[in-house]
């Protein structure tokens, strides 16, 4: 007998079992989960720190500790480039704002990704934010 319906097993409702993955969790998982990279210093005293991959609150914990870093180095400007950022979840949100009120001369550098550029435009962190196009437009500014 054929159902006019789909029916589900338990096993097909187990986690990464019976669903399709999002462009972005495919090439999160390509870029191998979240990471951060300390580019090294340029003669200009500016800490840049480039986010790559997928940060949600499973993921955040490299981003909390290069932050926790940055301050105790107590660089002249803080540089965030989130252009390689896929997904990012109000837990990334809270550290940026978080960090442009301890970090002297925060800056976000973009390109920013739609998925954050529409996260910060909703939450309004971005009129609080000091966003530059890229990562040269920072170190400028």
């Amino acid at each position: 007998m054929r159902f006019p319906f789909r029916f589900r097993s338990p096993r097909a409702a187990r986690p990464g079992r019976g669903r399709r993955p999002t462009y972005g969790s495919w090439l999160a998982s390509t870029l191998i989960g979240a990471s951060v990279t300390h580019l090294p210093d340029s003669g200009d005293g500016a800490l840049v720190l480039v986010l790559a991959g997928e940060f949600d609150s499973g993921t955040m914990a490299p981003f909390r500790r290069a932050l926790a870093d940055a301050q105790s180095a107590r660089a002249a400007r803080t540089i965030i480039d989130v252009s390689g950022v896929v997904y990012a979840d109000s837990g990334l949100l809270r550290l940026l704002v978080q960090a442009s009120r301890r970090l002297p001369r925060f800056t976000v550098a973009g390109p920013l990704p739609p998925q954050l550029r529409r996260l910060l435009e909703l939450s309004g962190a971005a009129g609080t934010l000091r966003i530059t196009p890229d990562i040269e437009a920072a170190r400028r500014a």
